[in-house]
């Protein structure tokens, strides 16, 4: 069971020295504060500790033995693909729908994918995420969202 999360932390390690030296490409900071290369600079160093933590602890620590449902069943293989079609679906949907009704008929399909079988908490869910976020980053943050048809 070492090996693959050996392997892992190594992808990760390899990964957060790209980030991190593409974004020293980027001023790291200006006048007005951090530049656009301080955050994805700041991320891959977080990143990279974190990878070297997890090889120590895949190489130096107790080994487990390989868990039943290690490997991956038919079932959660059809929810993958479900996922990565509806996040497709998203990118057609979005300026046709908006964001508000793309991201809440994603977030209900996400749910009921996932497992949640309330339809009163997928709903809830649904809704204060998909409305909220559009709440957050049209009103506080003033990033412009897709409104589509129905911009209320």
């Amino acid at each position: 069971m070492k090996r693959p999360y050996q392997v892992t932390a190594g992808v990760f390690i390899l990964l957060s020295v790209f980030v991190a030296r593409e974004s020293l490409e980027l001023r790291f900071y200006t006048s007005f504060g951090p530049g656009p290369g301080f955050f994805p600079f700041l991320l891959a160093i977080i990143l990279g500790l974190l990878a070297a933590v997890m090889l120590y602890q895949a190489t130096f620590g107790k080994q487990d033995a390989i868990q039943a449902d290690f490997f991956v069943t038919r079932t959660q293989y059809l929810r993958m693909v479900a996922i990565v079609v509806a996040v497709i679906w998203i990118i057609f949907a979005m300026n046709a729908l908006g964001f508000r009704l793309t991201m809440f008929f994603f977030f209900v399909f996400l749910l009921s994918v996932l497992g949640r079988h309330n339809p009163i908490t997928i709903i809830l869910l649904a809704t204060a995420c998909s409305f909220g976020a559009y709440h957050v980053f049209t009103k506080l943050l003033l990033v412009p969202l897709p409104a589509g048809p129905f911009s209320f």
